[in-house]
């Protein structure tokens, strides 16, 4: 139930910082300033652009773990309330 506690609140928290308009701010200039700079970068650069690549999929990725982090969470809401539900049920009828 601790770990089911803990899944919830992570990802509200991780809610909360995908709403965050400053933190989306920040990843979308990162996104725009990597595609920038990889749109500039010389042909012939392999290394950089590479370099560019991974810095975008990183940002990407970031992403992706808070996302996931709200849907583990959002689980755990539901497994919590499956768990509460026949407590409350037992409760009513003084079982």
């Amino acid at each position: 139930m601790d770990d089911l506690l803990a899944q919830q609140t992570r990802g509200q928290v991780s809610a909360s910082l995908l709403e965050n308009e400053l933190l989306k701010e920040a990843l979308d200039a990162i996104e725009k300033e990597v595609f920038d700079q990889w749109m500039d970068c010389p042909a012939r650069d392999k290394e950089g652009k590479e370099t560019l690549w991974q810095l975008a999929k990183t940002a990407q990725k970031f992403r992706a773990i808070l996302i996931g982090y709200v849907d583990t969470g959002k689980l755990a809401t539901a497994n919590l309330k499956r768990i509460e539900e026949p407590r409350g049920i037992r409760k009513l009828f003084g079982t």
